[in-house]
């Protein structure tokens, strides 16, 4: 374990990806997901099991947290007078230097503050200085030194364990992992044990964290162990992080003969099914049916159920949810934005009403104002989509947080966008005021996609090229200039911009990605192309846009089966228009007509003016094809933008007990 002789080591600030920035999803083919920096589309699927799980496990939880388990009191110190006034005299100096930002100082005097008194708390405020400082090694210093001063306490336990895991050091952590586990009453191990791959998600070898953790598992996963099934479904799902899908199948089925009721079960079919492995559905639905599934899965199944693009199922359980917990405010706004998304804006409104009524129980101050400014945003949303434009707009000036506007506001234009109101859309968006560049950043990038849902390629092309002058080492700008340069058609210039990216970032996956795609679709370079998706999925197993980049090379070079089976699987994740295109044309082409106009009927409800569906659909069928009558282009997608607040959100009610949290949050970059 690296001690105080090393070289201070900069602590990885969670969610960041390789350049620090929400990656773009793949190609100019399909509108990017879930990146607000990026544009303005907020999905539902990026967030639909990361949230839920977290709802169960975690809660984005700083080194104070809210809520602590309850574990042996601590005998204090005999301390003299004298020394107690300079231990609180050091503790009130440290605290002054914090907020005065001399961070380095302060950790050395609450460190030893904690040490002379040895109180959790000391020892936690001088693990968030280090955290502060961006210094790793005075946070494992402390952190240690914690459980060195106090070592039956569960908090210095666990407060080493998220340490070592945020500075990589993973082989050390088993030990305190087993510990945890050992330390946990029987009301918690099942949420303990749901917690571990989050606790390990972005740590880079998951290999070897899988090996960890099945170590520290040995006494859960043996055959007498009541906790057996639950164990094993946290060993799948660390298979699932490791990328190995099948493993983590014969792991569910082996834990479901252990304890179909074991709540970590459902969460193992919840994530295999969010991959798109279709044989974890049935279990899925098995434990989703039983009174034992727990509120957090509920709220998480229901999530899966709206990207799957089941509203009704995801109605009837928050029904059942909200059977079980009528007081429960997630359900509630949920459920008014699925029947808004619906069109049913009367009972949307009476659900709100009753969400509304729910946040007076919320503890916190600032939890229950977002509460109220979600509904808020929820309403102008609904009214901009009656046409009553003024109505949303006295909405959103209710709205108080800035950053919560902000993003309503974006909101706002793409749901206008959506109805084809594009200059309504883009009025918005340079209404918008933009103190500083991040802000104008994002405006910017919203009016490239307002531009671009248009058809207006040419302009969005020209403030790509403006803003790529301003920003020449922002690689998600030039990722997305190249992809313009391609919809106009400049093919040549697309590819040199994506080799300039690559060059730079070579570990850039959807840049890979559309490389690879653009060289199958023009069927060319097939050698090529194979090289740079299949990395492109090495670097972002899973990911449908990626998969169905090489399904659709498997259909350029001749592949049917290969083709078909890939395709299934990307469309299972993301019933996305252009995959549904893909998918459509390899059954059409196996003479499996009628499955492949189910397949554009599901491809047009999602967005019925994607080019590549219409024209594949013309292309194979004719133009007079009843589908393109039934879904004119002029027919508004889907509204993902109703739901994502709603669905992919933080839990507005902490807790009871915080079981294992996730390592606290730095402040500072590496």
């Amino acid at each position: 374990m690296q001690r105080d002789d090393q070289s201070s080591e900069p602590v990885r600030r969670p969610g960041a990806g390789r350049s620090g920035q929400p990656r773009a999803v793949p190609f100019a083919r399909r509108t990017e997901v879930g990146r607000l920096s990026g544009l303005l589309a907020s999905s539902l699927a990026a967030a639909v099991l990361t949230a839920g799980c977290q709802a169960a496990t975690m809660h984005d939880a700083p080194a104070q947290s809210l809520h602590t388990a309850v574990q042996e009191e601590q005998p204090q110190p005999l301390l003299s007078s004298r020394a107690m006034a300079q231990s609180f005299y050091e503790t009130l100096v440290g605290e002054l230097l914090g907020q005065a930002g001399d961070w380095q100082a302060s950790y050395e005097l609450l460190l030893h503050a904690a040490q002379t008194r040895r109180q959790d708390e000391l020892f936690q405020r001088a693990i968030q200085s280090a955290f502060q400082l961006g210094d790793g090694r005075r946070a494992l210093r402390a952190a240690e030194s914690w459980h060195k001063t106090l070592p039956h306490s569960r908090e210095a336990n666990k407060a080493v364990l998220q340490v070592l895991v945020l500075l990589n050091q993973v082989p050390q952590t088993q030990w305190h992992l087993k510990q945890e586990l050992r330390l946990s009453q029987a009301d918690e191990m099942a949420e303990n044990l749901q917690a571990i791959s989050l606790l390990y998600q972005r740590v880079p070898d998951k290999r070897q964290a899988l090996q960890i953790v099945q170590a520290a598992l040995e006494d859960q996963l043996q055959p007498d162990s009541p906790w057996r099934a639950d164990a094993l479904a946290a060993l799948g799902r660390m298979h699932l992080q490791a990328g190995d899908v099948p493993k983590a199948l014969q792991i569910l089925n082996q834990a479901h003969a252990v304890n179909p009721q074991a709540s970590g079960l459902g969460f193992l079919a919840l994530e295999l099914a969010a991959h798109g492995e279709t044989s974890a559905q049935a279990l899925l639905k098995d434990y989703a049916s039983q009174d034992a599934a727990a509120t957090p899965f509920l709220l998480a199944y229901a999530r899966l159920l709206v990207a799957q693009q089941d509203n009704a199922q995801a109605l009837q359980v928050l029904e059942r949810l909200l059977a079980k917990q009528p007081q429960m405010p997630e359900a509630w706004i949920a459920k008014a934005a699925l029947q808004a998304a619906q069109g049913e804006f009367a009972a949307a409104e009476q659900s709100l009403d009753v969400f509304v009524t729910t946040l007076d129980a919320v503890p916190r101050p600032a939890l229950r104002q977002r509460g109220l400014d979600e509904a808020q945003i929820l309403r102008a949303q609904m009214a901009d989509l009656q046409g009553r434009h003024e109505q949303a707009q006295r909405a959103l000036e209710k709205v108080g947080n800035p950053q919560t506007l902000l993003r309503a506001q974006l909101q706002r234009a793409q749901i206008l966008a959506e109805e084809g109101q594009f200059d309504l859309a883009r009025q918005v968006v340079r209404a918008i005021a933009a103190p500083d560049e991040q802000t104008q950043q994002l405006k910017s990038r919203a009016e490239v996609q307002l531009l671009r849902d248009g058809g207006q390629y040419q302009q969005a092309y020209a403030l790509l090229q403006t803003m790529l002058r301003q920003h020449p080492d922002d690689d998600e700008l030039l990722y997305e200039y190249a992809l313009m340069a391609e919809r106009l058609g400049r093919v040549q210039e697309m590819e040199k911009r994506l080799r300039s990216l690559l060059a730079r970032a070579p570990e850039h996956a959807h840049a890979l990605n559309a490389l690879g795609y653009s060289y199958a679709d023009r069927g060319v370079r097939f050698a090529e192309a194979r090289r740079l998706i299949t990395k492109a999925l090495e670097l972002e197993p899973g990911s449908p846009y990626i998969t169905d980049s090489l399904g659709w090379l498997e259909y350029r070079q001749g592949n049917l089966v290969q083709a078909l089976e890939l395709l299934q699987k990307a469309f299972a994740i993301e019933p996305d228009a252009e995959i549904a295109a893909h998918l459509g044309e390899v059954l059409w082409q196996l003479g499996r007509q009628g499955q492949a106009n189910e397949v554009w009927e599901r491809g047009l409800q999602s967005n019925a003016r994607n080019e590549v569906l219409r024209k594949t659909i013309a292309r194979l069928a004719g133009a007079a094809h009843p589908l393109l009558q039934t879904y004119p282009a002029a027919r508004p997608k889907t509204r993902p933008s109703l739901l994502a607040p709603a669905l992919g959100g933080q839990s507005l009610v902490p807790a009871e007990a915080e079981v294992m949290p996730g390592p606290p949050e730095p402040t500072m970059a590496p």
